[in-house]
């Protein structure tokens, strides 16, 4: 899309909640968040996943559409790397739950040639949307595809609305989507409320 997706904003309110929860509970408790011990091993992973991305998001606004074996390759690219970031990181329980919510969205994903589906009927008619819709509509959307009698599991699809300003770039998001949000909540909150190393004399 190219406007910021609903799932993005979700996750960002999500994010800024936890900061603001973890960092309230930290100065009852008598101290700040301690940032120093928090370590990902293999973060650079996300750093292909986030090129594949922006490369989509270009041609797709240059007009250019993926073939499915591409989608398929392109999509399924991002998710592994994204995959192997969580196993790394395995220890962090909010970790499990994005992995089970990117799991989810790759299903229904790769189930419907690497693309999410998306009920059409329940977006906004509204002009910032006419761009995306036709998109979709067009098939010229390298992420989503409008959802049809031949999709494949539906129920995992973007068909739940997002509430207020947070659907202002797509106002529908997945049961995964949710799942990533409550976890990015969780590992927001381990992180801020880790307990701090004692101090070695």
């Amino acid at each position: 899309m190219h406007k910021i997706r609903g799932d993005v904003l979700l996750y960002i309110v999500v994010i800024l909640a936890a900061l603001a929860i973890g960092t309230v509970v930290s100065r009852i408790n008598g101290s700040w968040p301690d940032f120093n011990n928090i370590k990902f091993e293999k973060a650079w992973l996300l750093l292909p996943a986030v090129v594949l991305q922006i490369i989509s998001s270009l041609t797709e606004g240059k007009g250019y559409r993926f073939g499915t074996i591409t989608t398929l390759t392109v999509n399924g690219a991002v998710f592994v790397f994204v995959f192997l970031v969580v196993w790394f990181n395995r220890r962090y329980a909010g970790l499990w739950l994005i992995g089970v919510g990117a799991l989810l969205n790759a299903l229904v994903m790769m189930f419907n040639g690497g693309r999410m589906p998306v009920d059409v009927s329940r977006l906004s008619t509204e002009a910032y949307m006419a761009d995306a819709l036709e998109l979709i509509m067009k098939g010229a959307d390298n992420k989503h595809v409008a959802i049809n009698s031949a999709t494949k599991l539906p129920a995992l699809a973007d068909i739940y609305s997002v509430p207020g300003f947070l659907g202002l770039g797509m106002p529908l998001i997945s049961i995964g989507d949710i799942i990533i949000a409550a976890g990015l909540f969780l590992l927001c909150l381990q992180l801020l409320l880790k307990p701090r190393k004692a101090k070695t004399v």
